[in-house]
């Protein structure tokens, strides 16, 4: 990645997971100067594998970021900087002023690919078990869970949709409820034990077991309640604070409401990926950022672009 930033671009892209590489791809293929400011910070980055992506399944979430990025890389107009993008406001001309590392950068575009950040439960032994046999998306990770015993961790309404989803692969769910949270009331228990799945009340307080091998979770009772995966449900924290500083309209969950064509409600803004509501899974991320990608290219035609376009009839931006 480049450690030079330019003073300004046709287009800043935030966030350089799935969504932002293939919104890039596809700017660097209409020939649009790009910047993407990556932190690293991919959800998916603890994983074994990456699933369910055409052509290349399974690959492991370097493998594929390192190929997304050789990729992009081939088109001249994109730079890709590791980083963060700490301050992002319009002027009154529209144009756009980042703050990357200290730095200011001009942008008549953004595309906003910042994703979300799970709550993790608090668990004795996790990081080494994140990503082997503990896992936050049924559908990204409930096949490598197929007639094993699932251990569902969580809090909240959602819970029980959440395990009763797992029932499409494994051969028993069995949910740990956390008692220092609202417990479930006497309705969603009679719909789980009507899809057999059990409920036990307790704190979890550790992973017991070999990553790859394990063998329960331990209750701060000291109870072992016996299961070969764990998949946990709390909350994810969209990352929008560049988006509420900008005055983009929010859904309920925090998550970025775009049209169509991934173009929020401020003009010259598209989100794309994670940010945005929807499945969260890495082909759909993909294919928002595309979407985002095209959109925000040809929104460019009669404006400030690279010399390969044709002369756009008004001013070109300047940096200020």
């Amino acid at each position: 990645m480049s450690t030079d930033l330019p003073a300004a671009v046709d287009v800043l892209v935030v966030g350089g997971g799935p969504a932002g590489l293939s919104a890039a791809t596809w700017l660097g293929r209409y020939q649009r100067s790009t910047l993407v400011v990556d932190s690293g910070q991919q959800r998916n980055l603890p994983a074994d594998r990456a699933h369910g992506l055409l052509g290349r399944d399974p690959t492991t979430p370097q493998e594929f970021l390192a190929e997304a990025r050789a990729g992009v890389e081939q088109y001249s107009e994109v730079v890709l900087h590791h980083g963060a993008v700490t301050a992002l406001h319009r002027d009154e001309a529209g144009t756009f002023l980042a703050t990357v590392d200290g730095a200011q950068v001009y942008a008549e575009r953004v595309v906003l690919a910042t994703g979300v950040r799970d709550r993790l439960p608090e668990l004795a032994g996790l990081h080494d078990h994140y990503g082997t046999d503990v896992h936050h998306c049924p559908a990204c990770d409930g096949y490598t869970a197929r007639d094993r015993v699932v251990i569902v961790l969580g809090s909240g309404e959602q819970v029980p949709a959440y395990a009763a989803e797992l029932l499409d692969w494994a051969d028993t769910v069995r949910i740990v409820t956390d008692t220092t949270a609202p417990a479930f009331d006497e309705d969603q228990r009679a719909v789980l034990a009507d899809h057999g799945a059990e409920v036990v009340d307790g704190v979890a307080e550790a992973l017991v077991g070999a990553p790859g091998a394990l063998v329960g979770v331990q209750l701060t009772t000291g109870e072992l309640v016996e299961g070969d995966k764990v998949f946990f449900s709390y909350a994810h924290h969209p990352a929008n604070h560049l988006a509420r500083d900008l005055g983009c309209e929010l859904d309920h969950e925090g998550g970025i409401l775009v049209d169509g064509f991934q173009l929020t409600s401020v003009d010259g803004v598209y989100a794309a990926g994670d940010i945005t509501a929807g499945l969260q899974l890495v082909p759909i991320a993909i294919g928002k950022g595309a979407a985002a990608g095209v959109a925000c290219a040809t929104s460019l035609r009669g404006h400030p672009t690279n010399g390969a376009t044709p002369a756009p009839p008004t001013r070109r931006f300047t940096t200020r």
